[in-house]
């Protein structure tokens, strides 16, 4: 009788969209006969109606944004503030790049210690970056088991390895849960609206994070976004499930799927970067670590962060295929040339 008695006055303390919405989603659940997911709703709202701080979280948002990279999700919130979506809208950012570094059981305490373990020792960390992306990465991920029933959840993509990993990975962690679910492609939204047959680049934005507040807000606004479908959502949760299983470093985006590839798979692209810089500059002398990976970022396809670059760049110093001179603790304090047989 007790547990009954909290319950009613749980239920007294719900605003009326949120009681409405969850009404929604149980009748929805209903027409397309997954009484399974029915039960499972209701013992989770049970749960959550009986947590003492449940009134904070219910009036947090009545739609949750997931994003992936600081930058994308330092956007989106500014995009949000001093608007009427900052009373409506939360975000949820997974930080980092997640088409680098090992994910197998991230969603673990010891598949995030085994990653923070592999960047901290393979990136160079002057300042603790990787401490303070450890911790928001604890942060997003109980972040996203606190979803309620009630809450409609958007998914912010773009075309990259980085992004459409951390689509399946979060579908797979949301796996048990009955709610509404949308992706929105920033890449798709950016050639709807802005799209310029004269672009040089026709694969800009790379990332979302390359995109500004003003930019997302007006995706926001003015394009609507699809339900996910249950037999595609099906389908990428099963392909984060395999993303989780795997030992694999590097992943691309290539014929609309994520791929697990060699680590070395961009290497020959960082020479032929410098032979190219090389040209330029009519010489063979040392250059800039920055500017070499700089040169790559500005002309690759792929997204993997300067991290991984200046990573992969440290690896064909050891291999011998460039000298450098300076001190390789950062970037910024050595210069590299290509030896004189792979020039």
């Amino acid at each position: 009788m007790e547990t009954i008695e909290q319950l009613k006055q749980a239920i007294n303390k719900l605003e009326e969209r949120e009681a409405k919405s969850l009404l929604f989603l149980l009748l929805l659940q209903n027409e397309q006969g997954n009484i399974g997911q029915i039960s499972k709703m209701l013992n989770d709202t049970k749960t959550f109606l009986l947590k003492e701080n449940h009134t904070e979280q219910v009036s947090n948002s009545q739609t949750v944004h997931i994003v992936f990279g600081e930058s994308a999700g330092g956007s989106l919130k500014q995009a949000f503030r001093e608007t009427p979506y900052e009373k409506t809208e939360s975000v949820i950012v997974l930080p980092g790049c997640l088409s680098v570094g090992p994910v197998k059981a991230l969603h673990t305490k010891e598949g995030l210690d085994n990653r923070f373990k592999w960047l901290k020792h393979h990136f160079r960390d002057e300042f603790d970056d990787l401490g303070i992306y450890k911790r928001n990465m604890e942060k997003a991920l109980q972040q996203l088991e606190d979803i309620q029933p009630y809450q409609r959840i958007v998914i912010w993509t773009c075309e990259n390895a980085a992004e459409q990993t951390g689509l399946r990975f979060v579908l797979y962690l949301l796996k048990e849960k009955a709610n509404e679910i949308k992706e929105f492609n920033t890449f798709k939204a950016y050639h709807e609206l802005f799209d310029d047959p004269a672009q040089e680049e026709d694969f800009y934005p790379r990332s979302s994070g390359e995109l500004n507040a003003e930019q997302l807000l007006l995706f926001y606004k003015q394009l609507s976004i699809n339900l996910m479908e249950l037999k595609l959502r099906e389908s990428l949760c099963t392909e984060g499930e395999t993303l989780l299983q795997s030992n694999g470093l590097l992943r691309v985006w290539k014929d609309k799927q994520v791929h697990t590839v060699s680590e070395d798979n961009e290497d020959t692209f960082i020479i032929h970067c410098a032979r190219r810089l090389h040209k330029k500059q009519k010489t063979h002398e040392f250059m800039k670590a920055p500017r070499l990976i700089g040169e790559m970022i500005g002309h690759m396809e792929q997204y993997t962060g300067d991290e991984w670059i200046e990573y992969r760049l440290r690896h064909l110093i050891e291999q011998g295929i460039f000298e450098y001179r300076g001190e390789l603790h950062a970037m910024r304090y050595y210069e590299v040339k290509l030896k004189e047989s792979w020039r």
